[in-house]
């Protein structure tokens, strides 16, 4: 493990730009030599130059996030363009219990102002933030999620939500966070089910877990809690590529989880039948056919249905050879695997052509953020003369 860099987050949006399951890309992985003031314009223009798939980042106050719709309506060709198509989809946590920070408030009231998708998500912990209980914890975080809710609601009507979480559980032995515990899957299940009660659109954890390495609590871990989600009807499924409790990101398990991907959702098709999956006749002619040995490997019932039915990994990652074979291409486990995929992709990638003049001015633009200093985002945030109201309106926290 050590510190990520701004190059490790442009490989990060080349390598989900490159997969066919994981549809968008978020700022998962923080460039840790660049000012902390200037990672959100950063991002932004390099997830311009890097991608086309939709880009997530935290509401991280008025200030910033005004930055981010400004740069992006640059990219994108004006503001009425993001509105009518939204590109971002926004993060905002509130505070177990109950309550809902001034910062992320006010960077709630910009994204609902473009109307961009936001993840309205507590990160609660049962036993320590939250009841022990999980009917506690969630009767808890409905609060927090309907909260923040009505405030985009009062906003802007109509602004477009998440009814989301990562929420999980503190370990009662070491008083640690435990997000790859099974109950991360029942917690994420009792959202779905809330969220469909109110019919909103859903968001929950998968592929995650607390393991520090690439053991097999790695796996099973990631595993599990995709697979609830995904059976329990999350709509938007967050954190591939992620280890640690969420805090490491390895680009290997970001391949390796769209594979995962691509297994859950053949598991969640469930299976068809009719008389055609069924294949009465071809199973008739197989098993009277008098020549030993016939199999069903060259029938046309087989070739017709084969890529309907059964999921062939998309990357090749997961061996399925015979010993003696895999002895021959190397003896590779699946990180290697996964290694070289990542080495593949980023050789051959071909980033998106941005325009010469889009391109400078959003350099322009970087550079009037990067004069800031933090007093410049704390009184844009309301926060040098101890009030807590929100500016442009008459709401206080």
């Amino acid at each position: 493990m050590r510190k990520s860099l701004l190059d490790d987050t442009i490989k990060q949006i080349r390598v989900v730009d490159s997969l066919e399951n994981i549809v968008c890309s978020h700022v998962d992985v923080w460039p840790g030599d660049i000012q902390y003031t200037t990672i959100h314009a950063r991002c932004i223009y390099e997830w311009a130059k890097n991608t086309k798939k939709p880009y997530g980042l935290g509401v991280y106050g008025k200030l910033a996030s005004t930055d981010m719709m400004n740069m992006v309506s640059i990219v994108v060709g004006g503001n009425d363009e993001l509105i009518n198509r939204p590109r971002l989809v926004g993060f905002f946590n509130p505070t177990s219990p109950l309550h809902l920070p001034l910062i992320m408030t006010n960077g709630l009231q910009i994204f609902a102002k473009y109307k961009q998708p936001t993840i309205i998500a507590p990160e609660a912990l049962a036993g320590s933030s939250a009841p022990v209980t999980l009917a506690g914890l969630l009767a808890q975080t409905n609060a927090e999620i309907l909260g923040g809710a009505i405030l985009a609601q009062i906003f802007n009507p109509g602004a477009p939500i998440f009814y989301g979480t990562v929420s999980h559980i503190t370990d009662m032995r070491s008083g640690n966070s435990a997000i790859g515990s099974i109950e991360t899957g029942l917690i994420t299940a009792g959202i779905a089910q809330l969220a469909r009660f109110y019919n909103i659109p859903s968001r929950g954890p998968g592929s995650v877990t607390d393991s520090k390495c690439f053991d097999l609590q790695n796996g099973f871990e990631r595993f599990q809690t995709l697979l609830l989600a995904a059976q329990a009807g999350i709509n938007y499924i967050t954190c591939a590529g992620t280890y640690e409790a969420t805090l490491v990101e390895a680009l290997e398990l970001l391949v390796i989880d769209d594979e995962l991907v691509g297994m859950v959702r053949r598991a969640t098709e469930g299976i068809i039948v009719n008389e055609d999956t069924i294949g009465l006749e071809t199973i008739k002619k197989i098993a009277l056919n008098e020549k030993p040995g016939a199999t069903f490997l060259a029938e046309k019932h087989t070739r017709k249905h084969m890529n309907q039915e059964l999921y062939m990994p998309i990357h090749k990652l997961i061996n399925r050879n015979r010993r003696s074979t895999w002895r021959k291409k190397g003896s590779k486990d699946i990180m290697e695997s996964a290694r070289e995929k990542v080495e593949e992709i980023l050789r051959d990638y071909n980033p998106p052509v941005l325009s010469q003049d889009i391109d400078s001015e959003l350099q322009e633009y970087i550079k009037k953020v990067e004069e800031r200093t933090v007093d410049d985002y704390m009184k844009a945030e309301g926060m040098t003369s101890g009030s807590v109201s929100l500016p442009g309106t008459d709401i206080s926290i």
